[in-house]
């Protein structure tokens, strides 16, 4: 996919498997093609964008790992990855030629390569993400070694916090979406007058697009990523291109209005 001058590869890494009511619905047309016998199941992906001679990565995907996880009695949810490192060299390209690193989040299936095996998995990699998720997810991280490789990539420069809403890289900008975690960032592309928006997880698939009322198990704040989702989809207009890391078929569409509610086309 192209934006402009900027060319977009979505490389999946793994996927989730949960509850079919994990969005507080078990049943809804918006959400049918993620439901198979009676669970929900999420691509879980990354982004890979070609600018200004930079290669970044938007998402680092889950790592090489299972991860099992029950937020509540009966709630279970797996989350597996693994499949990055060959998604990459389909495309040519190799962890040692990744510039730059935009989680969306800190959360497990957003930044599970950054730090793999107990040491830095892309060499050259600055990483940059909202400065709300150092204390409140990477310093609370219970991943083995997660938090202290992040501090030792921290010292040695390799960490940027963002502070504000802007350009992160060339066509690229950051706008701060809290509450699914404190820091959590959407990513906007432009180029050529097209745009595209990348929602990370304060919205995580097409229902929460028809009913930005519906949480997310992993929200942090869930009356915040009730507003922010609000909030953000009163500004698409349209015409921008939306999607996310665990968007069905990993497609990318537009919201757009009609019969008095908003829908994903």
């Amino acid at each position: 996919m192209r934006i402009g001058d900027l060319e977009v590869e979505v490389l999946q890494d793994g996927s989730a498997r949960g509850p079919a009511d994990m969005f507080g619905v078990a049943e809804n047309s918006a959400h049918a093609d993620m439901v198979h016998d009676g669970h929900i199941e999420l691509p879980i992906a990354c982004f890979l964008v070609r600018t200004a001679g930079k290669t970044v990565l938007i998402d680092a995907g889950m790592g090489p790992t299972v991860f099992d996880w029950t937020p509540k009695p009966g709630r279970n949810m797996r989350l597996e990855g693994g499949k990055l490192p060959a998604a990459l060299a389909r495309v040519g390209v190799s962890p040692e030629d990744i510039d730059l690193i935009l989680p969306t989040h800190m959360h497990q299936d957003h930044g599970g390569w950054i730090i793999a095996h107990g040491a830095p998995f892309f060499p050259n990699a600055v990483v940059r993400f909202g400065a709300g998720d150092w204390d409140a997810v990477v310093e609370t991280s219970k991943w083995e070694g997660h938090a202290e490789g992040m501090r030792a990539l921290r010292a040695a420069g390799r960490v940027e916090l963002i502070e504000h809403d802007g350009e992160v890289a060339p066509g690229i900008a950051a706008l701060a979406t809290p509450g699914h975690t404190p820091g959590h960032q959407c990513y906007v592309l432009s180029s050529g007058g097209q745009r595209a928006m990348i929602l990370g997880d304060i919205i995580s698939c097409p229902l929460q697009i028809e009913a930005p009322e519906r949480e997310a198990l992993a929200d942090m704040d869930k009356q915040l990523s009730i507003a922010t989702r609000d909030r953000i989809l009163r500004e698409l207009d349209g015409e921008t291109l939306v999607g996310g890391p665990h968007f069905p078929g990993l497609r990318f569409g537009r919201v757009l209005m009609g019969e008095g509610r908003r829908y994903w086309s």
